[in-house]
């Protein structure tokens, strides 16, 4: 198998891993606004975290992100730790993932064609990828302030 097709594996990968990031996070936002089920809400946002993290390793592998990516700017909690606001962080990181699996799916379509726009699109597939985590960590500090406390 040659190299060339080996990073197309890797960015089609990555695509499909922020696909799935996306469906998680859209399930614990899902939960929050009920405001109940904590504990598949928090199962749910753990795999959207690994799925996350295999976009990126998955980008990375592929070769297509430069050294000098953007910095990760803070996600914002608003002013206080509740239900809503934990649903929004995942609702964010949801549509974060969408974006970056359609940069991701884009730079597969052109592939052979054109590698400077495949960069382009893997590198801001990247930068989502990475306003997706900063809002899913957001989101699990939000549920550890949320969660009840079972003291051993």
């Amino acid at each position: 198998m040659s190299t060339k097709h080996n990073k197309k594996e890797h960015l089609e990968a990555a695509a499909s891993h922020h696909e799935q990031a996306s469906r998680f996070h859209r399930g614990a936002s899902r939960h929050f606004e009920a405001g109940k089920d904590y504990a598949h809400a928090a199962h749910q946002a753990m795999m959207a975290h690994g799925h996350t993290l295999h976009a990126i390793d998955q980008a990375h592998d592929a070769g297509a992100h430069s050294a000098n990516a953007p910095p990760v700017a803070p996600a914002s909690t608003g002013s206080g730790a509740d239900n809503t606001n934990a649903a929004k962080q995942h609702a964010l990181a949801a549509e974060l993932h969408d974006q970056a699996a359609q940069h991701m799916r884009h730079a597969v379509k052109l592939f052979d064609q054109d590698r400077s726009a495949v960069a382009h699109d893997a590198q801001l597939a990247l930068s989502l990828a990475l306003r997706a985590l900063s809002h899913g960590n957001e989101a699990a500090k939000l549920f550890i302030k949320l969660a009840p406390v079972d003291a051993p």
